[in-house]
């Protein structure tokens, strides 16, 4: 044995796997795990030929990063049949495959991870990193989906594996089962934030029919001790009859209970000049959603002509002539959620008149302050004349003021009952607004 192998394996006989290869994504529970001989070599010869070979595919792969076990990353895989019946058992052929992986560092594949590729989603049933130089894995396709809503409404399709393309039974048939059949099938699924909320007794729909789960498994680890690690559900479901809240068209159950749905808060009127909010408003299963950090909420805006009033990305409508329009909001997490809402834009006022123009607050809180700015107006055009500006209501000890020609700056000092009442005039021609002073 004078080869180079025969030196090679000398070489590396003490050595542990950590040692030999290329940096892999290997888990921190193998790392006493074993190479065998030669393996850093069948890895190289891999990693040299394996960009020349035919069957290799391009996928989307989950499980690849430690620290993001559902994050996707694209690499090349290559799909293998089964050979063994025992491997398969009532499976179809075609749907379970061995895969094997063309990146030598990809060391390890996770048990309930998945694959996208020609088409179609796999998800790892049976991997087996430990005794193999390069990760392998058994997959399984995904020849069914489970649908549901998602926080703001968006439908979702999640993959699952029905193990037995015909139902299996568990007692003798009788008439009546020709009606309702008494059997079941198993289903493997990913563990994931859409399926986190599957348990016992609950339901699913698949097809045209309702189906009952029982036979939950939601604790099969992949190292002992740790849950982090569980990835994959296990249940079998029975069928039943769907009940008139099931959505049949969206197959989801109970989807007729639920509701998305969007409204806008504007005045019905506006006049040629003005500025005002738009306000939209989340509406699930009728109660309205505010915004969180964890699930915020961004709106788009439009305007049906730009020529009559424009609307900014923060819903501040400008009018700029006199008509009719349409102004409409959509919700950017799910797109189908939107509201509309008619504004009529009057013509200007060709009698003088003064009115506040910007943003006007509803409230000023303790220990802030807010610019309101007021304008006299002539012909129908804005003047420079100087307002004289007076205060009412509220108390004169929780504010106090800063008037700059015709903008005032409003100081609130503590909370009232009463609301600060702003007055601006020139001459005969008044307007007056009213505006809380809040506390904390």
């Amino acid at each position: 044995m004078a080869n180079n192998s025969e030196k090679y394996i000398q070489g590396v006989a003490l050595q542990s796997g950590a040692g030999i290869g290329p940096v892999s994504n290997t888990p921190t529970q193998y790392g006493n795990r074993q190479h065998q001989y030669l393996a850093h070599r069948t890895e190289q010869f891999v990693k040299a030929r394996a960009k020349y070979s035919s069957d290799f595919v391009q996928a989307n792969v989950q499980g690849l990063v430690a620290e993001d076990f559902y994050r996707y990353l694209s690499t090349f895989i290559r799909f293998a049949d089964i050979a063994a019946q025992s491997a398969t058992g009532s499976k179809n052929v075609d749907d379970v495959k061995v895969i094997l992986f063309s990146e030598p560092s990809i060391d390890y594949f996770p048990i309930g991870a998945k694959i996208q590729t020609m088409g179609s989603t796999w998800l790892c049933i049976n991997p087996s990193n430990i005794s193999s130089v390069h990760s392998t894995a058994i997959v399984q396709r995904c020849n069914a989906a489970y649908c549901l809503y998602d926080y703001y409404g968006n439908i979702v399709t999640e993959p699952i594996i029905v193990e037995k393309p015909a139902m299996a039974s568990n007692s003798n048939s009788t008439p009546e089962n020709l009606v309702m059949m008494e059997g079941y099938f198993n289903v493997i699924c990913q563990l994931n934030e859409y399926t986190k909320g599957l348990g016992q007794n609950q339901r699913l729909i698949l097809g045209s029919k309702a189906y009952h789960i029982t036979g939950f498994n939601d604790f099969i680890q992949e190292f002992t001790g740790d849950y982090e690690s569980v990835h994959l559900l296990r249940f079998s479901i029975r069928i039943e009859e769907p009940t008139e809240s099931d959505d049949l068209i969206n197959h989801i159950e109970n989807g007729k209970n639920y509701s998305f749905s969007a409204e806008i808060s504007a005045p019905e009127e506006i006049a040629v000049g003005e500025i005002t909010q738009l306000t939209a408003h989340f509406i699930k299963n009728g109660i309205e959603i505010k915004a969180t950090e964890q699930y915020p909420l961004t709106w788009e805006w439009a305007s049906s002509d730009n020529n009559l009033a424009t609307v900014s990305a923060d819903g501040i409508m400008t009018a700029i002539k006199g008509g009719s329009i349409t102004v409409e909001a959509v919700l950017m997490q799910a797109k189908g959620v939107k509201a509309t809402f008619n504004m009529k834009i009057e013509n200007q006022n060709l009698e003088p008149f003064v009115n506040f123009v910007g943003l006007i607050p509803d409230g000023i809180e303790q220990y802030s302050s807010a610019q309101i700015k007021a304008v006299f107006y002539e012909n129908g055009n804005p003047t420079k004349n100087i307002l004289t500006w007076t205060f009412s209501g509220a108390p004169s000890d929780s504010y106090y003021t800063n008037i700059n020609e015709n903008v005032v700056t409003i100081n609130c000092l503590k909370a009232t009952s009463e609301p600060l009442i702003i007055t601006a005039s020139y001459g005969e021609y008044i307007a007056s607004i009213a505006v809380a002073l809040e506390g904390y």
